[in-house]
């Protein structure tokens, strides 16, 4: 009796904690369906008569589905390369220990450099190169950004394969790459899975250098079309919520769909 107690209450707390994360989403949610005059109101109206109109809005002022396909390649391009280099980066070393601890701490040091601190190097970077206002630049940006998380998440799953495997197939006569092939990268599927979700989310996402680097219309992505809602004199907060709608959709049913690899990666893999 105790002990299902003591599961009722668990499962009330983690339902408590879910629904208090997920507040904030489903409510722009919620709200991207609410009449302006509503959502502007000093009274909160919990019941109205749903509208499209914003969703109307943010079409018909602008090239919205064209910056949804720029934000779909720019983090799935960058995702690929962060994954395939991170992949064997992190395999380099795990096994063959390439650069040595020192090299592993300057990886990690490159994440931890605030993007404020970076933007104007990469912005007199990208000028003279010709990549202002391109998706290329953008690409080039989140690789940067993201491969040593990619590098540090996914040395982390291949430390944990047992190298007595690799070194029976290559008695066998299996080369290193066949190795990688046919071993690690199947034993790490989990954690490359988990790390591309969670790359494809932070290029998915990024807001600064998109902002700065490719804000033309040929280039802008769909966190800076919604930002475009905010401005010095109003905020369109119908057309906002709309927008954060549509950008959270791609994410949510790519975790919907992956999230058996999301639970193993993370439960196999970990910082040390």
């Amino acid at each position: 009796m105790t002990s299902t107690r003591a599961v009722v209450v668990m499962r009330g707390l983690v339902a408590l904690i879910v629904l208090i994360w997920a507040f904030p989403i489903l409510w722009v949610a919620y709200s991207s369906f609410k009449p302006a005059d509503l959502i502007i109101a000093r009274t909160l109206s919990v019941v109205f008569e749903p509208t499209i109109a914003h969703y109307r809005t943010i079409f018909e002022t602008q090239d919205f589905a064209r910056f949804a396909v720029n934000s779909l390649i720019v983090a799935s391009v960058s995702t690929a390369i962060c994954v395939v280099l991170g992949f064997l980066a992190a395999y380099g070393m795990a096994r063959f220990r390439a650069g040595g601890d020192s090299f592993a701490l300057w990886v990690l040091v490159t994440r931890m450099a605030p993007p404020a601190a970076v933007l104007i190097p990469f912005y007199l970077m990208f000028r003279v190169l010709g990549l202002i206002h391109t998706l290329t630049g953008l690409v080039v940006v989140d690789v940067a950004l993201n491969l040593s998380f990619a590098i540090w998440i996914l040395r982390t799953f291949i430390e944990e394969i047992p190298v007595d495997l690799e070194e029976s197939a290559m008695v066998d006569g299996a080369s290193r790459l066949g190795v990688l092939q046919a071993i690690v990268f199947p034993l790490a599927r989990p954690g490359v899975v988990t790390t591309a979700i969670f790359c494809f989310v932070f290029a998915w996402n990024e807001y600064l250098f998109a902002l700065v680097l490719a804000a033309s219309p040929r280039a802008k992505t769909l966190p800076v079309a919604a930002g475009d809602f905010v401005t010095a004199y109003a905020i369109e907060w119908g057309p906002v919520f709309a927008s954060g709608t549509l950008i959270l959709i791609p994410v949510m049913i790519l975790t919907l769909f992956l999230q058996r690899y999301i639970v193993r990666g993370l439960t196999l893999g970990a910082f040390r």
